[in-house]
């Protein structure tokens, strides 16, 4: 791969992703959300108000502030943390990490 960066050409490595926290699906914006595809040449930008709950967003916060004060934490406490404040996040555990691919 050396001998390619300075002919800025990239080997692209194809695989079929079994990695741990890929989603089964990606969903960047749904059909209840306004799309604005023209302010930008190649990106989408999604205009709807932020409607979040304060008190999740703060719950969450707080329990990330208490894990690095403590600085002690597992990836399942991060996992849980953010399971509180998004109940549908599906994080998929494989034990499969993409470094390991690389």
């Amino acid at each position: 791969s050396n001998e390619l960066i300075p002919l800025k050409k990239w080997p692209c490595y194809f695989f079929k992703s079994d990695t741990t926290g890929e989603k089964d699906f990606e969903e960047f914006y749904t059909c209840s959300e306004t799309l604005d595809m023209g302010r930008f040449e190649n990106i989408g930008i999604i205009k709807n108000d932020a409607i979040f709950d304060e008190e999740k967003l703060n719950f969450f916060s707080r329990g990330i502030s208490n894990l690095r004060n403590n600085m002690s934490w597992e990836k399942k406490d991060i996992i849980q943390l953010i399971l509180d404040i998004v109940p549908n996040f599906n994080h998929m555990e494989t034990g499969r990490y993409l470094d390991e691919k690389m």
